[in-house]
């Protein structure tokens, strides 16, 4: 079972991450969010990380993403706002991920047909809320998911047994406060993946 610890604003935070064993870590390029990591932030958390890093957009100029993809070499962006297929088609130089609010037959239709490497269901990004798991397991069946939304370390064991998921994606459920990891969440979400 494959971690995402996203929403990393400090180096600190990379190194709790991957020291519990995380395979990617998120930053998040959305301003005005929580957890928005300026561009002159950028190399400090990328030095930092020894993870795959995932650089999360939305609705970014299609241009800037590529110049940006070409100065920093992510493993992965991840697309959470609009983008449309040809978009994600035309992003080069890395894989794009696409995240979908999962929460109907319709977004389920949308996700499994996108063209990307990965999925990340999610409740809209940033809420903290679950996305609809039985149509997670749906997609999961079909296509690599990575489960986002409301995980905690409560709830990722049953998560993780309803939706077979290829990984977990988590943010606010390992922090803090908004953009502060809490180091032992982490390390308490990890080993329960593990189990």
């Amino acid at each position: 079972m494959l971690l995402k610890i996203c929403g990393i604003t400090r180096p600190e935070d990379m190194a709790a991450a991957e020291l519990a064993g995380a395979a990617y870590t998120g930053m998040i390029l959305v301003p005005g969010t929580p957890r928005f990591v300026p561009r002159d932030r950028i190399p400090v958390l990328m030095a930092a990380a020894r993870t795959k890093k995932v650089f999360v957009v939305r609705d970014m100029p299609l241009g800037e993403l590529n110049d940006l993809i070409a100065e920093f070499s992510p493993d992965a962006v991840q697309l959470h706002g609009n983008e449309s297929a040809d978009y994600a088609r035309s992003v080069t130089g890395t894989e794009v991920w696409k995240a979908v609010n999962l929460n109907s037959e319709a977004t389920l239709a949308e996700a499994e047909a996108f063209p990307c490497a990965t999925v990340v269901a999610d409740s809209g990004g940033g809420t903290g809320r679950p996305c609809r798991w039985d149509l997670a397991a749906r997609l999961a069946s079909a296509r690599p998911v990575f489960l986002g939304g409301g995980i905690t370390p409560d709830n990722v064991r049953n998560a993780i047994n309803q939706v077979h998921p290829a990984g977990i994606d988590v943010s606010s459920g390992v922090e803090s406060t908004p953009g502060i990891k809490d180091h032992l969440l982490i390390q308490k979400l990890a080993e329960r993946i593990q189990i």
